[in-house]
């Protein structure tokens, strides 16, 4: 069986690209717009979606606030987050929240399906453009240990090895070369006296483990 979805945006020719990424998938199904918040709660009420995807900016509640009152329920679907901001505070709002899926807008319809493939097995998606930008301005990237002998390209490239990332998508990420980003695979991997095909990988995990 499909997974059900819902979408809420209160642009219609945005929500209508949306909804036709999601039909062309056969392991979902669409069961119901929304074009503001009160409207989006009363339909994940009605039609109980598997997954909702709310827009935080809409009027008559916010995604944010539609997420808060609907989460409570028993039959609660999974959320993903669709937003035009980039502020860590909305992310960090949305994931205490419990949502499962933080999207870019510009990015959405492209990255979609891979989203909701991701949240239907239990694991959360975060778009990488918001990804990145959450490890540059976070305090995160001010590291001790045996990370301090790396520099923060470096940390960022572990960061994103940690996420099972392959060196072409690193590189098309931070726009270098997938080549450069094997040269700061080596050096990273020398500096830290790492050896063998599995070892900064395993390395990266312990450093920065995944949610899933």
């Amino acid at each position: 069986m499909p997974e059900t979805v819902l979408i809420a945006d209160d642009h219609p020719i945005f929500r209508r690209g949306l909804h036709e990424v999601v039909e062309a998938h056969p392991g979902f199904e669409m069961v119901a717009e929304a074009g503001d918040g009160a409207t989006a709660i009363s339909l994940i009420r009605a039609h109980k979606p598997d997954i909702a995807i709310l827009d935080i900016a809409m009027p008559r509640a916010n995604g944010l606030d539609v997420m808060a009152q609907a989460s409570r329920w028993q039959d609660a679907p999974r959320f993903v987050i669709l937003t035009l901001y980039e502020e860590e505070a909305y992310f960090r709002q949305a994931i205490e929240l419990g949502a499962l899926g933080y999207l870019l807008k510009e990015n959405a319809e492209d990255e979609l399906i891979t989203c909701l493939e991701k949240i239907s097995r239990g694991q959360r998606y975060l778009s990488p453009a918001i990804s990145w930008k959450l490890v540059e301005d976070s305090n995160a990237t001010q590291v001790t240990g045996p990370l301090t002998s790396l520099t923060p390209a470096e940390t960022r490239i572990l960061r994103l090895i940690a996420e099972h990332r392959t060196s072409r998508e690193i590189g098309d990420l931070l726009s270098i070369s997938h080549r450069t980003v094997e040269n700061h695979r080596n050096n990273i991997a020398r500096k830290l006296g790492l050896h063998g095909t599995h070892a900064l990988l395993r390395f990266a995990l312990e450093q920065f483990p995944q949610q899933e």
